[in-house]
């Protein structure tokens, strides 16, 4: 009896220990250090879409307008600073341009692709510039003297004086879960938010509370690796960088009905600082339906649809 006692003792230890260690709680820091090199691939997206029915004339208009950007890098950190950054040099290894609208392809540029390999952006392929990024997350460009001013006219220097510019250099790399988290530890379930201004495309500018909760921690060997799920809803408190004026259609958009889901999620390992996947995603819809007093058929109401999708993303490439 003495030893069934023992046994019973020494399993709900076992057990109590288990479920201990499911709790365990993380800094939300990145604690980046000198290391062996690290691809990744980042992906910014948006498409528009626009559809215009008409019953009564049997007609339909479908609009679309798409703008990504892909680039691929290596990450080198080459030291770490006084104030705890991490020092990086960034090497662009592939870029991957695709613009359209309604009337057709504006630029379909791949520097993976043989033919495209004289075309000027490829300029850009094996140039490097410099970077901090802090613990959490926050870049600074500090040498982008390489890719400036690089290609001398044309569509292609648009693009590029867009893709590198100090701001767009530092939203590529800065790692936007993390900001906001305060200093401290977290545990499973734990969540921040931050106040964030709505992406470019909207028909109005609005304010979104991003919340991102921590869905899992999971230790794999000497790395603590976490999983964060991000949720935003619109708020009516405004947001540092929404503009204080109507942007996009003004106060026509109030004559929409509005649908949005904004989401996103993040994998990554903070031992090392690495990002294994993270994207966030705003999906918005726009209807107008006519109202049946002013509608002038029996074939049903006229009826417009317009959406936005905006879309970020980064991934670590094996």
């Amino acid at each position: 009896m003495k030893t069934e006692k023992i046994i019973a003792i020494v399993a709900v230890g076992l057990m109590l220990s288990f479920f201990a260690g499911c709790g365990s709680t993380v800094d939300m820091t990145m604690n980046l250090a000198p290391q062996s090199e690290t691809v990744y691939k980042v992906v910014k997206t948006s498409v528009k879409d626009y559809e215009f029915i008409q019953p009564g004339l049997n007609k339909e208009l479908k609009k679309k307008t798409l703008n990504t950007a892909e680039i691929t890098f290596a990450q080198n950190v080459t030291g770490i600073e006084e104030n705890g950054n991490a020092a990086v040099d960034i090497t662009i290894k592939a870029i991957k341009v695709v613009s359209s609208d309604p009337k057709g392809t504006t630029i379909d540029f791949d520097s993976t692709r043989a033919e495209d390999g004289s075309k000027p952006l490829s300029e850009f392929v094996g140039r490097s510039y410099k970077i901090e990024i802090s613990k959490s997350g926050v870049v600074t460009a500090k040498d982008i003297s390489a890719v400036q001013n690089v290609l001398k006219g044309g569509l292609e220097k648009r693009i590029a004086a867009r893709l590198f510019k100090k701001e767009e250099i530092q939203k590529r790399h800065q790692v936007m879960a993390l900001m906001s988290a305060k200093q401290g530890s977290y545990a499973k379930g734990d969540s921040w938010s931050v106040l964030a201004a709505s992406p470019p495309g909207m028909l109005k500018s609005k304010s979104y509370e991003k919340v991102y909760t921590v869905e899992q921690l999971n230790q794999q060997g000497d790395n603590k690796i976490a999983v964060i799920n991000m949720k935003a809803l619109p708020s009516s408190k405004r947001a540092p960088n929404v503009s204080s004026g109507q942007s996009g259609m003004g106060f026509l958009a109030n004559m929409f009905d509005e649908q949005d889901d904004y989401t996103g999620r993040m994998e990554i390992n903070l031992t090392t600082g690495q990002i294994q996947k993270y994207y966030e995603t705003l999906e918005a819809q726009w209807v107008a339906i006519e109202q049946a007093g002013t509608q002038k058929n029996d074939k049903g109401p006229d009826q417009l649809t317009m959406g936005l999708t905006s879309s970020y993303s980064i991934e670590t490439v094996n």
